[in-house]
């Protein structure tokens, strides 16, 4: 499947031809019920039909019901990743061929990222019905949350033997059951990666790096966090998980050596990112020194990096390549958030290592729009 300029244009068509039948439908259905009010009198339609006709209001109710069901899920209009995706189609010129670096088995995964965008732009489609797969991961995550608990000032996980402290209640299910992606590679990638250096570009509160630590023995993970709040409640993560396995770097990293500004929402500190697209009303702006992984990494044997990073990842990955093409680390890499990162990161890993192989998984199956990411790992 080429995904290019004009199979979005095509798309976009097919979309919004959907959706006009789907409308009409609704308007015919809508005229037949006008119909049969206007074949009464007018003093009897205005009882019949009135607002203060209980069972007109019953019925009412249960047609709206009916039309968002109990497994519905809001599919945001004019989300800001859909609007990214959407100008990056307008101004820029590109082809992915999905065969190249996809497996068979991702390509619902990457049409249904191309196509919830799309919805999203598209007037009408406010709503999507989860499927089997989707049901019995909400069940799942519903059995994750009964296993987490209050324990002190934060909140304590018993999870297959293990216990995991966090300073929030943030056991998501990226982490918790996808493994961050890692359970659905092949098994030697677990050997391959053991006893070497992991990354975990944008650690937030450290919830994936407890994970990794735990079950996929690295030799040392240097979490990266660059919000000063965050990284002291990462530095309690670390603390409060009784590791020394675990380095808190409070910095960030991107292309090259530079200072920039990053944009914090108070109210979302996981969102904070250098990348300018992300700023809303509540952000802040702070000056923030940046790194490259280049140049953190030159005396490490790295076998993993987990990048999520708010749109910023492409500048990331420019700065990790020679450490990329040294090492051919494993990588879980968000790409969810721009056009460009969807487009333009698996090829840019590719022309550097052109063994690697490739994934799209989908870390959030409820969620149209986030925690997709990309992955990369060498063959065996």
């Amino acid at each position: 499947m080429l995904i290019d300029n004009a199979y979005i244009t095509r798309r976009i068509g097919q979309l919004i031809r959907d959706k006009q039948e789907i409308g009409q439908q609704e308007l015919t259905g809508g005229m037949k019920l006008n119909n049969i009010k206007l074949s009464f009198p007018l003093w009897l339609r205005n009882i019949v039909f009135g607002p203060f006709n209980p069972f007109y209001s019953v019925y009412l109710q249960n047609k709206a019901k009916k039309k968002r069901g109990k497994n519905d899920v809001n599919l945001a209009s004019l989300h800001p990743f859909a609007v990214n995706f959407f100008e990056y189609y307008l101004h820029n010129t590109f082809a992915l061929d999905t065969e190249e670096y996809f497996p068979k088995e991702d390509e619902a995964t990457v049409l249904n990222f191309v196509d919830n965008r799309l919805k999203s732009i598209i007037q009408g489609y406010n709503l999507f019905s989860l499927n089997g797969e989707q049901l019995a991961m909400r069940k799942e995550v519903e059995a994750l949350n009964k296993n987490v608990s209050r324990e002190g000032d934060g909140y304590a996980l018993s999870l297959n033997g293990n216990k995991y402290y966090l300073p929030e209640n943030t056991f998501e299910e990226h982490t918790y059951i996808h493994e961050y992606g890692l359970k659905y590679l092949p098994e030697y990638v677990k050997e391959y990666i053991s006893g070497k250096t992991f990354l975990d570009v944008g650690a937030y509160l450290g919830d994936t790096s407890i994970f990794l630590q735990r079950n996929y023995a690295p030799d040392l993970i240097y979490a990266f966090e660059p919000v000063s709040e965050n990284a002291k409640q990462l530095t309690e993560t670390v603390k409060k998980n009784s590791t020394d396995k675990i380095i808190v770097v409070e910095k960030g990293l991107g292309e090259k050596e530079e200072e920039v500004d990053i944009y914090i929402d108070p109210e979302k500190l996981s969102g904070s990112s250098i990348n300018s697209a992300v700023s809303n009303s509540r952000t802040k702006k702070k000056r923030i020194q940046i790194s490259t992984i280049d140049n953190e990494c030159k005396d490490k044997k790295v076998g993993l990096i987990k990048m999520d990073v708010e749109g910023a990842e492409y500048g990331v990955i420019r700065g990790a390549l020679e450490t990329i093409k040294r090492d051919k680390p494993v990588l879980l890499i968000s790409i969810y958030h721009t056009g460009k990162d969807f487009f333009e990161i698996a090829p840019l890993l590719k022309q550097n290592v052109p063994d690697y192989l490739f994934r799209l998984i989908n870390l959030e199956l409820a969620s149209p729009f986030t925690e997709k990411i990309l992955v990369a790992y060498p063959k065996n």
